[in-house]
Protein backbone atom coordinates (compact mmCIF):
# COMPACT_ATOMS: atom_id res chain seq x y z
CA UNK A 1 0.00 0.00 0.00
CA UNK A 2 1.48 3.21 -1.20
CA UNK A 3 1.61 5.95 1.83
CA UNK A 4 0.43 9.08 1.10
CA UNK A 5 -3.01 8.06 2.56
CA UNK A 6 -3.86 6.25 6.16
CA UNK A 7 -2.68 3.08 5.92
CA UNK A 8 -5.13 1.25 8.11
CA UNK A 9 -7.81 -0.54 6.18
CA UNK A 10 -11.30 0.50 6.15
CA UNK A 11 -14.71 -2.19 6.59
CA UNK A 12 -16.28 -2.11 3.34
CA UNK A 13 -20.31 -2.05 3.41
CA UNK A 14 -22.17 -5.55 3.18
CA UNK A 15 -22.33 -7.61 0.33
CA UNK A 16 -25.70 -7.03 -0.12
CA UNK A 17 -25.52 -3.43 -0.62
CA UNK A 18 -22.97 -3.39 -2.69
CA UNK A 19 -24.70 -6.02 -5.15
CA UNK A 20 -27.66 -3.14 -4.75
CA UNK A 21 -25.26 -0.23 -5.69
CA UNK A 22 -23.94 -2.25 -8.70
CA UNK A 23 -26.06 -4.31 -10.31
CA UNK A 24 -23.46 -5.47 -12.73
CA UNK A 25 -22.38 -7.92 -10.36
CA UNK A 26 -23.36 -11.39 -9.61
CA UNK A 27 -21.81 -12.39 -6.86
CA UNK A 28 -18.78 -11.00 -4.47
CA UNK A 29 -16.03 -12.12 -2.42
CA UNK A 30 -13.61 -9.65 -0.25
CA UNK A 31 -10.12 -10.45 -0.78
CA UNK A 32 -8.16 -7.05 0.66
CA UNK A 33 -8.50 -3.62 2.20
CA UNK A 34 -5.74 -1.05 2.64
CA UNK A 35 -6.18 2.65 2.76
CA UNK A 36 -9.97 3.56 1.27
CA UNK A 37 -10.18 0.71 -1.07
CA UNK A 38 -11.41 -2.69 -0.56
CA UNK A 39 -10.66 -5.56 -3.53
CA UNK A 40 -13.44 -8.54 -4.15
CA UNK A 41 -13.40 -11.49 -6.85
CA UNK A 42 -16.27 -10.36 -8.58
CA UNK A 43 -18.98 -12.70 -10.99
CA UNK A 44 -20.12 -10.36 -14.16
CA UNK A 45 -21.48 -11.37 -17.24
CA UNK A 46 -18.29 -11.60 -18.84
CA UNK A 47 -17.04 -13.85 -16.47
CA UNK A 48 -14.54 -12.91 -13.35
CA UNK A 49 -13.00 -9.95 -12.79
CA UNK A 50 -11.60 -7.78 -10.09
CA UNK A 51 -13.43 -4.93 -8.68
CA UNK A 52 -12.22 -2.12 -6.70
CA UNK A 53 -14.44 0.09 -4.44
CA UNK A 54 -12.96 3.13 -3.18
CA UNK A 55 -14.30 5.31 -0.01
CA UNK A 56 -14.23 8.98 -0.75
CA UNK A 57 -13.83 11.34 1.78
CA UNK A 58 -16.67 13.85 2.57
CA UNK A 59 -16.78 16.81 0.57
CA UNK A 60 -16.78 18.88 3.69
CA UNK A 61 -16.80 22.39 4.42
CA UNK A 62 -13.32 22.99 4.80
CA UNK A 63 -11.14 23.31 2.15
CA UNK A 64 -9.03 20.96 3.31
CA UNK A 65 -11.51 18.91 3.42
CA UNK A 66 -12.36 19.79 0.04
CA UNK A 67 -8.81 19.38 -1.12
CA UNK A 68 -8.04 15.67 0.19
CA UNK A 69 -11.31 14.39 -1.42
CA UNK A 70 -10.34 15.82 -4.81
CA UNK A 71 -7.13 14.44 -3.98
CA UNK A 72 -8.79 10.78 -3.48
CA UNK A 73 -11.12 10.92 -6.97
CA UNK A 74 -8.38 12.93 -8.76
CA UNK A 75 -5.67 10.14 -8.15
CA UNK A 76 -8.85 6.80 -9.04
CA UNK A 77 -9.85 8.33 -11.81
CA UNK A 78 -6.88 9.03 -13.53
CA UNK A 79 -5.63 5.62 -12.63
CA UNK A 80 -9.10 4.31 -14.66
CA UNK A 81 -8.05 6.86 -17.16
CA UNK A 82 -4.21 5.32 -18.24
CA UNK A 83 -5.71 2.03 -17.90
CA UNK A 84 -7.88 2.82 -20.39
CA UNK A 85 -5.18 4.14 -22.60
CA UNK A 86 -2.49 1.86 -21.84
CA UNK A 87 -2.47 -1.37 -24.68
CA UNK A 88 0.91 -3.38 -23.35
CA UNK A 89 -0.16 -6.91 -22.26
CA UNK A 90 2.40 -6.61 -19.17
CA UNK A 91 -0.28 -3.57 -17.48
CA UNK A 92 -3.47 -4.66 -15.89
CA UNK A 93 -7.04 -4.06 -18.20
CA UNK A 94 -9.98 -2.36 -17.64
CA UNK A 95 -12.93 -5.04 -16.84
CA UNK A 96 -16.86 -4.42 -18.20
CA UNK A 97 -17.76 -1.84 -15.36
CA UNK A 98 -17.24 1.99 -16.05
CA UNK A 99 -16.09 3.86 -13.03
CA UNK A 100 -19.15 5.59 -11.14
CA UNK A 101 -19.95 7.21 -7.69
CA UNK A 102 -22.88 5.19 -5.57
CA UNK A 103 -23.84 6.23 -2.41
CA UNK A 104 -24.34 3.70 0.19
CA UNK A 105 -26.04 4.07 3.63
CA UNK A 106 -25.13 7.56 3.35
CA UNK A 107 -21.45 7.08 2.22
CA UNK A 108 -19.88 7.66 -1.21
CA UNK A 109 -18.18 5.02 -3.01
CA UNK A 110 -16.45 4.95 -6.57
CA UNK A 111 -16.72 1.62 -8.31
CA UNK A 112 -14.93 -0.29 -11.04
CA UNK A 113 -13.70 -3.34 -12.62
CA UNK A 114 -10.01 -4.67 -13.74
CA UNK A 115 -9.71 -7.69 -15.28
CA UNK A 116 -9.30 -11.29 -12.82
CA UNK A 117 -5.50 -12.19 -12.99
CA UNK A 118 -5.20 -15.84 -11.82
CA UNK A 119 -1.89 -15.79 -10.09
CA UNK A 120 -0.36 -14.35 -7.06
CA UNK A 121 1.70 -11.02 -6.75
CA UNK A 122 5.08 -11.61 -6.25
CA UNK A 123 5.11 -10.20 -2.38
CA UNK A 124 2.83 -12.88 -1.51
CA UNK A 125 5.36 -15.79 -3.28
CA UNK A 126 8.15 -14.17 -1.67
CA UNK A 127 7.01 -14.67 1.95
CA UNK A 128 5.47 -18.22 0.99
CA UNK A 129 8.20 -19.95 -1.14
CA UNK A 130 11.00 -21.44 1.17
CA UNK A 131 14.20 -19.92 0.57
CA UNK A 132 15.95 -22.89 -0.58
CA UNK A 133 13.32 -22.54 -4.02
CA UNK A 134 14.34 -19.37 -5.17
CA UNK A 135 13.35 -18.81 -8.78
CA UNK A 136 15.83 -19.55 -11.66
CA UNK A 137 17.70 -16.91 -13.68
CA UNK A 138 15.74 -17.81 -16.93
CA UNK A 139 12.27 -16.61 -14.61
CA UNK A 140 13.94 -13.60 -13.06
CA UNK A 141 14.87 -12.27 -16.72
CA UNK A 142 11.20 -12.78 -17.57
CA UNK A 143 10.60 -10.67 -14.77
CA UNK A 144 12.60 -7.71 -15.60
CA UNK A 145 11.42 -7.82 -19.70
CA UNK A 146 7.96 -7.77 -18.46
CA UNK A 147 8.80 -4.89 -16.28
CA UNK A 148 10.57 -2.87 -18.79
CA UNK A 149 7.67 -3.31 -21.41
CA UNK A 150 5.26 -2.41 -18.26
CA UNK A 151 7.40 1.28 -18.23
CA UNK A 152 7.99 1.47 -22.01
CA UNK A 153 3.82 1.45 -22.28
CA UNK A 154 3.13 3.60 -19.42
CA UNK A 155 5.99 6.17 -20.00
CA UNK A 156 4.68 6.49 -23.85
CA UNK A 157 1.89 8.30 -22.11
CA UNK A 158 3.68 10.43 -20.58
CA UNK A 159 3.36 8.94 -17.13
CA UNK A 160 5.45 7.50 -14.20
CA UNK A 161 4.43 4.78 -12.46
CA UNK A 162 5.53 5.57 -8.82
CA UNK A 163 5.34 2.29 -7.31
CA UNK A 164 6.10 -0.91 -8.88
CA UNK A 165 7.15 -3.47 -6.13
CA UNK A 166 6.67 -7.02 -5.40
CA UNK A 167 3.00 -6.44 -4.04
CA UNK A 168 1.87 -4.53 -7.38
CA UNK A 169 3.12 -7.46 -9.79
CA UNK A 170 1.60 -10.45 -10.38
CA UNK A 171 2.80 -13.81 -12.21
CA UNK A 172 0.62 -15.50 -14.14
CA UNK A 173 0.85 -19.25 -15.86
CA UNK A 174 1.08 -17.53 -18.93
CA UNK A 175 4.35 -18.62 -21.34
CA UNK A 176 2.97 -15.18 -23.41
CA UNK A 177 2.10 -12.94 -20.26
CA UNK A 178 4.02 -14.18 -17.17
CA UNK A 179 4.04 -11.65 -15.29
CA UNK A 180 1.56 -8.22 -15.28
CA UNK A 181 2.24 -4.59 -13.51
CA UNK A 182 -0.94 -3.41 -11.43
CA UNK A 183 -2.00 -0.18 -9.49
CA UNK A 184 -1.43 3.25 -11.52
CA UNK A 185 -3.13 4.90 -8.16
CA UNK A 186 -0.21 7.32 -7.20
CA UNK A 187 1.37 7.06 -11.07
CA UNK A 188 2.35 10.75 -12.11
CA UNK A 189 1.05 12.30 -15.28
CA UNK A 190 3.77 14.70 -16.54
CA UNK A 191 1.46 16.36 -18.86
CA UNK A 192 -0.39 17.47 -15.64
CA UNK A 193 -0.55 19.42 -12.82
CA UNK A 194 -0.10 17.69 -9.45
CA UNK A 195 -2.81 16.40 -7.50
CA UNK A 196 -1.48 16.36 -4.18
CA UNK A 197 -3.17 18.75 -1.82
CA UNK A 198 -0.50 20.96 0.08
CA UNK A 199 1.83 19.26 -1.89
CA UNK A 200 5.04 21.35 -0.41
CA UNK A 201 3.68 20.18 3.17
CA UNK A 202 3.62 16.63 2.18
CA UNK A 203 5.63 14.08 1.79
CA UNK A 204 5.41 12.33 -1.91
CA UNK A 205 2.81 9.20 -2.65
CA UNK A 206 5.38 6.19 -2.42
CA UNK A 207 5.78 3.02 -1.01
CA UNK A 208 9.17 4.63 0.77
CA UNK A 209 10.73 0.72 0.90
CA UNK A 210 10.53 1.13 -3.21
CA UNK A 211 11.92 4.80 -3.43
CA UNK A 212 14.02 6.26 -5.56
CA UNK A 213 16.75 8.52 -4.47
CA UNK A 214 15.69 11.41 -6.95
CA UNK A 215 11.97 11.02 -4.91
CA UNK A 216 14.04 12.84 -1.85
CA UNK A 217 14.46 16.21 -3.71
CA UNK A 218 12.46 18.69 -3.15
CA UNK A 219 12.22 19.49 -6.57
CA UNK A 220 11.33 15.68 -7.43
CA UNK A 221 8.83 16.13 -9.69
CA UNK A 222 11.00 17.36 -12.04
CA UNK A 223 13.50 14.65 -11.95
CA UNK A 224 11.01 11.95 -12.32
CA UNK A 225 11.91 10.24 -15.51
CA UNK A 226 11.08 6.10 -17.00
CA UNK A 227 14.41 5.83 -15.18
CA UNK A 228 12.58 6.31 -11.41
CA UNK A 229 10.20 3.37 -12.67
CA UNK A 230 13.85 1.48 -13.78
CA UNK A 231 15.01 1.94 -10.68
CA UNK A 232 12.26 0.18 -8.57
CA UNK A 233 12.01 -2.28 -10.86
CA UNK A 234 15.11 -3.63 -10.50
CA UNK A 235 14.22 -3.54 -6.81
CA UNK A 236 11.69 -5.87 -7.37
CA UNK A 237 14.01 -8.37 -9.75
CA UNK A 238 16.64 -8.42 -6.76
CA UNK A 239 14.01 -8.76 -4.08
CA UNK A 240 12.20 -11.40 -6.31
CA UNK A 241 15.34 -13.43 -6.90
CA UNK A 242 17.18 -12.83 -3.38
CA UNK A 243 13.65 -12.81 -1.24
CA UNK A 244 16.07 -9.93 0.51
CA UNK A 245 15.68 -6.32 -0.25
CA UNK A 246 18.99 -4.68 -1.64
CA UNK A 247 19.05 -1.53 0.65
CA UNK A 248 16.10 -1.97 3.09
CA UNK A 249 16.54 -4.32 6.58
CA UNK A 250 12.94 -4.88 8.10
CA UNK A 251 13.25 -3.12 11.06
CA UNK A 252 14.14 0.00 9.58
CA UNK A 253 11.90 3.20 10.28
CA UNK A 254 10.93 5.83 7.91
CA UNK A 255 14.07 8.33 8.13
CA UNK A 256 16.63 5.11 7.90
CA UNK A 257 14.78 3.76 4.95
CA UNK A 258 15.35 7.12 3.07
CA UNK A 259 18.47 7.56 4.49
CA UNK A 260 19.51 4.22 3.18
CA UNK A 261 17.81 4.82 -0.07
CA UNK A 262 20.18 8.05 -0.75
CA UNK A 263 23.38 7.03 0.18
CA UNK A 264 23.61 3.39 0.94
CA UNK A 265 25.01 1.28 -1.69
CA UNK A 266 22.97 -1.60 -2.76
CA UNK A 267 24.58 -4.94 -2.59
CA UNK A 268 24.81 -6.80 -5.87
CA UNK A 269 22.71 -9.52 -6.70
CA UNK A 270 25.82 -11.89 -7.24
CA UNK A 271 26.56 -11.47 -3.70
CA UNK A 272 23.42 -13.16 -2.42
CA UNK A 273 23.20 -15.75 -5.41
CA UNK A 274 26.67 -16.54 -7.01
CA UNK A 275 25.10 -18.66 -9.58
CA UNK A 276 23.52 -15.73 -11.01
CA UNK A 277 25.60 -14.53 -14.30
CA UNK A 278 28.19 -11.69 -13.58
CA UNK A 279 25.83 -10.25 -16.96
CA UNK A 280 22.37 -10.59 -15.30
CA UNK A 281 23.93 -9.07 -12.34
CA UNK A 282 25.86 -6.34 -13.52
CA UNK A 283 21.91 -4.90 -15.20
CA UNK A 284 20.81 -4.95 -12.06
CA UNK A 285 23.29 -3.01 -10.44
CA UNK A 286 22.83 -0.40 -13.40
CA UNK A 287 19.41 -0.50 -12.51
CA UNK A 288 20.23 0.46 -8.94
CA UNK A 289 22.55 3.49 -9.83
CA UNK A 290 21.86 6.26 -7.77
CA UNK A 291 22.32 8.92 -10.69
CA UNK A 292 18.84 8.36 -12.90
CA UNK A 293 20.93 9.07 -16.29
CA UNK A 294 23.38 5.79 -15.47
CA UNK A 295 20.49 3.60 -15.30
CA UNK A 296 20.51 3.14 -18.94
CA UNK A 297 18.37 3.60 -22.02
CA UNK A 298 15.00 1.98 -21.94
CA UNK A 299 14.82 0.99 -25.81
CA UNK A 300 18.30 -0.39 -25.44
CA UNK A 301 17.80 -2.47 -22.41
CA UNK A 302 14.76 -4.02 -23.89
CA UNK A 303 16.16 -5.31 -26.90
CA UNK A 304 19.47 -6.43 -24.77
CA UNK A 305 16.71 -8.22 -22.61
CA UNK A 306 14.91 -9.56 -25.70
CA UNK A 307 18.36 -10.84 -27.32
CA UNK A 308 18.87 -12.63 -24.43
CA UNK A 309 15.41 -14.38 -24.11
Amino acid sequence: MAVGTTSMAFTPPANNLILAAFPELRAITFRSAGGFKAVFRAETATGPEAFKLLCLPPAGATEREQGLRREQLGRALREVRLLSRVTVPEVVKLGSIAARIQTIEGVEYLGYSEEWLDGDDLWRIIRAVPAQSLPAEAECRQLLLSLLRAIRGISQLNTIHRDIKPGNVVRLNQPDRPFVLLDLGIAYDLTEASLTYEASQRMPPATYRYFAPEMASLDFRDRLTFRTDLYTAGLTVFEFATHRHPIARRDDDLVLTLSRAIREAPRTLREMREEISAEFSALIDQLLKKQPMLRGNLAQLIQRMETWA
